[in-house]
């Protein structure tokens, strides 16, 4: 990728990186960031704060569905080629963060609240299997890749259809998981995890991806666009006005919400990109490379510099909780980076060759 990114517009085909896909990875990685920095130290949950985060990662969710369903292409692929690429994006990094969790709450374990690392917690987290007990997955943020994992394997079984076809069955199937986990009751944990409307993300990215290819996509965007933003401003005023009740359970038009808001900000990324109205940023795509490292390993420097800082300030008060927040979402940054050249980068450019070119996969 050179210095004057070439834009996409018109085809609806990735000839080369979508920066808006990078901008957006990135932008949802400091949203996670950011809420985790500022929530860390306050004694109750800041619904403000948790949505932020909670949109972040539902960004995320739309971005995978978008770029997996555009990597397949149009036709059949090879499912075996297709998993390796994708372990090869996800795995290391992952384990890393994993195995230095388990390393540090075993060392310091009064660090840790509710993390006890066990052999078979430990295989399972690695493995991508939740589980209530023994915990797993061990990182806090690996429920996220959990997911992850269950989109790839379930669309990798759908690798002798068509694109439409492909796409097709599995929103039947989502639609199917989501309405068991709605009105079946008695589930297992696992089966409420893969029942639960965070797979509606995952959908919307996969429909976005099908929409994006179409020819006249870029001629729909330009007349759609203030319609698009108008809707883009709706959307966020109902997602943070609507009082979601708790934390933990969200009910699953609220999902929709939020869902379609984070659809809608890729959605706005990918029409002012096709119509060539995205400019190439150096630090910008930066953070977008990194995106995956900061968002697992940000929690290490959340936590570490939070346990430090309560001791010699006050960090109740205004400016030292600033000060302090604005130091973790740094060195979140920074620890990133380091994992992204060290251990990232190294497997992306060793692994195998991707058969097409689509960023951030």
């Amino acid at each position: 990728m050179t210095h004057t990114a070439r834009s996409l517009a018109g085809s609806g085909t990735p000839r080369t990186q979508l920066l808006s896909i990078q901008y957006l990875r990135g932008l949802a990685a400091l949203s996670v960031l950011a809420t985790h920095a500022l929530q860390w130290p306050l004694a109750e949950i800041n619904m403000g704060l948790l949505k932020t985060g909670r949109l972040g990662v539902d960004v995320f969710f739309v971005i995978s569905g978008f770029i997996i369903t555009t990597i397949a292409g149009d036709g059949r692929f090879n499912p075996k080629e297709f998993l390796i690429r994708r372990a090869f994006r996800i795995v290391p990094a992952y384990w890393a963060a994993t195995l230095l969790i388990t390393i540090l709450a075993v060392a310091i374990p009064s660090q840790f609240r509710t993390t006890i690392p066990t052999i078979e917690g430990l295989v399972k987290s690695l493995l991508f299997m939740p589980s209530l007990e023994p915990k797993a997955p061990l990182l806090l943020l690996g429920w996220t890749l959990n997911f992850e994992v269950f989109f790839y394997l379930l669309f990798a079984s759908l690798f002798f259809l068509g694109s439409t076809a492909r796409i097709l069955v599995l929103l039947a199937i989502f639609a199917c998981l989501v309405a068991i986990g709605q009105f079946v009751t008695g589930l297992s944990y696992v089966e409420a995890i893969y029942t639960s409307p965070s797979l509606i993300g995952f959908s919307f990215g996969t429909i976005l991806a099908q929409v994006y290819r179409h020819p006249s996509f870029a001629h729909l965007g330009q007349r759609l666009r203030w319609a698009a933003i108008a809707a883009q401003c709706v959307l966020l005023v109902a997602f943070y006005v609507v009082d979601w009740g708790g934390a933990e359970e969200i009910a699953l038009w609220k999902h929709l919400l939020m869902s379609l808001t984070a659809l809608n900000i890729v959605l706005l990324g990918l029409n002012y990109e096709a119509a060539g109205r995205i400019a190439y940023s150096r630090l910008f795509k930066y953070i977008g490379d990194i995106s995956y490292s900061v968002y697992l390993f940000h929690l290490f420097s959340v936590g570490a510099i939070w346990a430090v800082a309560k001791r010699p300030f006050d960090i109740h008060q205004p400016p030292a909780y600033l000060m302090c927040a604005t130091l973790v979402i740094l060195v979140g940054l920074a620890s990133g980076a380091v994992c992204h050249h060290f251990i990232e980068r190294p497997f992306l450019t060793g692994g195998p060759r991707r058969s097409r070119a689509v960023p951030a996969t």
